[in-house]
């Protein structure tokens, strides 16, 4: 058994021991630890590095939603409020109203309050209410939650709960970028790109998308890649094109699919 097997093991165990038992803390902390060995699991097993183990990373996985779910129902409510977001991002509308009442107990909490913008934008556990929906987004983008943030850049840009302001969405747009948000980053590197709404500038392009691509952000890295191959807002560079593809594909965007569409041929760029 290779040292990846060992840690997922490890982990399994001490899972099984702790969910008899009422230790909130200790639960969530340990589901947490559980699901971040279950994502780089499952990357090792994409790439070969952890052969024939998917039943072992499936069990890790149960046990780690598992352990949340019960540190939830202790009353934990960082947990509370991961459970909640499992909920809305896997569209579990049966489990709607309990996502609602998670996020709605834990309002101390940024993301609670971002969830809640959201859940009364979908109608997810509550009525429809676009400007209870902006106001929950307002007040956790105020605590510094990026998600919220982007979220009143696109509401300012389409008029949601509000009338379209595109001074005040750039603005959002910006501080998202600032605080992490990579669809924000790569929206900029856009704005750059093509002048939509900025003085075009290639480099500060390249800034953001970059930035974007290094936050996990797929068609950034892909997009990056493409203007080095052509070199169109980037001098040509097979290499750099290359690196940002390589990037692009680890992030699991088909940047073959956006190189077909622009008519690059993929050849020269395969590892």
């Amino acid at each position: 058994m290779d040292g990846r097997s060992e840690d997922t093991e490890a982990k399994i165990a001490e899972l099984q021991a702790l969910l008899p038992g009422s230790d909130a803390a200790a639960l969530y902390e340990a589901s947490r630890r559980a699901a971040l060995a279950v994502e780089f699991r499952g990357v090792d097993e994409v790439l070969g590095l952890l052969r024939n183990r998917s039943s072992q990373i499936e069990q890790l996985g149960e046990l780690t939603l598992q352990a949340l779910t019960r540190a939830a129902q202790l009353g934990h409510l960082q947990a509370g409020v991961d459970l909640a977001n499992r909920i809305y991002f896997s569209r579990q509308t049966e489990r709607a109203s309990e996502a609602f009442a998670l996020a709605d107990r834990a309002q101390s909490i940024p993301r609670a309050l971002y969830l809640l913008g959201l859940f009364y934008f979908a109608g997810f556990g509550c009525e429809k209410d676009a400007s209870k929906s902006i106001h929950y987004h307002q007040l956790a983008a105020e605590t510094g939650e990026a998600d919220a943030m982007f979220e009143l850049y696109v509401f300012y840009t389409k008029g949601v709960g509000t009338s379209v302001d595109k001074a005040v969405a750039f603005s959002w747009c910006e501080r998202a970028a600032e605080a992490g948000n990579h669809r924000a980053m790569a929206n900029l590197g856009g704005f750059y790109a093509t002048g939509d709404g900025v003085t075009q500038d290639p480099e500060k392009a390249v800034v953001f998308y970059d930035r974007a691509a290094q936050a996990g952000n797929g068609l950034a890295a892909a997009t990056l890649g493409m203007m080095y191959a052509i070199g169109d807002g980037a001098p040509h560079s097979d290499e750099s094109a290359r690196r940002y593809f390589r990037m692009a594909e680890s992030l699991r965007y088909d940047w073959r699919a956006l190189a077909d569409q622009c008519g690059l041929r993929t050849d020269p760029y395969e590892a």
